[in-house]
């Protein structure tokens, strides 16, 4: 992997950081130099999952929130491939895959403040107190870890097999990296300080892959998106053990996972053979698939709003509102451009479009006064829905 250079436009300065291109010892994965990261006591801070109680009842939509362009930022960069926002909503982190570019943006500004180069076609990218973004070369998959304040690339690590999805947990102490094997699928569990790796095993079934992961807002779980021949499922994986409690089976081929706040529910992306682009709704205790949501078009990702009573969903060129408790869409909006990925800031307030030409559109997500209803599909049982204001 080659040099990674971040230029400061706030500073005019341009730092070079050599990124190692080789590890010293097989299991030693981050470089001595590492800043120690902050670790934040999140442990009693956070909802703890409901286990137990049983799912609440649907009942009517939510009002659909109004959706108000704040800014954007046009595509200098190329395409791009996913976004993230800093834990105080200050910054934003896109990977342009294409152009082999990461780069920082001011939210409140809507500018670009820093941008990472010679970093081999970025992909995926998670967020803590630190910035991780897989990436891609002829000969090896990385992790790259990038200082969101500074702008400046810290460290890398080699991924022995193909890296799929990131996800770091709430403390910022931990990153788990989805790797695609021949013969084995799994999940690295790194302790970004020392290095230490545990692996979680997956699957060893011919042509299988795990395309995302994310971890439940207390740490206890991560869950995991695997795709084999025969269809997919989400793995629900206990972090204090790193083994595999349950799996739901799902079926078809899944794209994106979104874990509610409190940890109650998963929505998944997916598509299906008879119903087209869809989302299921997974209960988190239970493993068990409690409903499944045609939408048509072909859902990539989706992300939470509104303290998770609402969910964004990329469709295409537009923006699929799902009420989380009903599971009901209760509107869409046509953002312009084919539309790739969506991040939403911490407090809800904002949310990030960004599409394949590279541009990055802020959204203020304001309460709503009765938009038209769209589509509302939820198990088969809803037809067409129009409301007034």
């Amino acid at each position: 992997m080659a040099n990674i250079t971040g230029t400061t436009e706030d500073t005019g300065r341009t730092g070079g950081v050599a990124v190692a291109e080789r590890v010293a010892a097989a299991h030693a994965l981050w470089m001595s130099t590492l800043p120690t990261i902050r670790r934040a006591p999140v442990g009693e801070l956070l909802p703890q999952p409901l286990r137990t109680a049983e799912l609440e009842l649907p009942t009517e939509p939510i009002a659909a929130p109004a959706l108000v362009v704040g800014g954007a930022i046009a595509g200098t960069h190329g395409p791009i491939s996913d976004l993230a926002v800093s834990s105080d909503g200050g910054r934003l982190v896109a990977a342009h895959y294409a152009d082999d570019v990461v780069s920082i943006v001011d939210t409140a500004a809507m500018a670009v403040t820093a941008t990472i180069t010679d970093v081999p076609e970025p992909y995926r990218v998670s967020v803590a107190d630190r910035a991780y973004v897989s990436s891609a070369s002829d000969s090896d998959d990385a992790v790259v870890a990038i200082d969101t304040t500074t702008g400046r690339a810290l460290a890398a690590t080699i991924v022995d097999e193909t890296a799929a999805g990131i996800a770091v947990n709430p403390a910022g102490d931990v990153l788990y990296v989805g790797r695609n094997g021949d013969e084995v699928v799994d999940i690295a569990a790194i302790d970004v300080e020392t290095g230490a790796t545990r692996v979680i095993e997956l699957t060893t079934a011919p042509g299988a892959s795990v395309d995302a992961i994310r971890v439940s807002a207390d740490g206890t779980r991560v869950f995991a998106a695997v795709t084999t021949p025969a269809g997919g499922s989400l793995a629900i994986i206990d972090t204090r053990s790193g083994a595999v409690q349950r799996t739901a089976a799902l079926g078809g081929s899944i794209g994106d996972i979104a874990v509610a706040p409190r940890g109650r529910k998963v929505f998944v992306t997916g598509w299906d053979a008879e119903l087209g682009g869809v989302i299921h709704v997974v209960d988190a205790a239970a493993a068990r698939l409690i409903d499944t949501v045609a939408l048509g078009g072909l859902p990539t990702q989706l992300v939470f709003g509104r303290g998770g009573d609402i969910a964004f969903v990329v469709d295409r060129d537009q923006i699929v509102v799902l009420c989380t408790a009903t599971h009901e869409v209760i509107d869409s909006v046509v953002i312009g451009g084919q539309l790739s990925c969506l991040a939403a800031s911490p407090d809800g307030a904002r949310l990030y479009a960004a599409d394949y030409a590279g541009t990055i559109t802020a959204l203020r997500v304001e309460a709503g006064t009765g938009h038209a209803l769209h589509e509302l599909v939820s198990t088969g049982l809803r037809e067409l829905a129009a409301a007034a204001s």
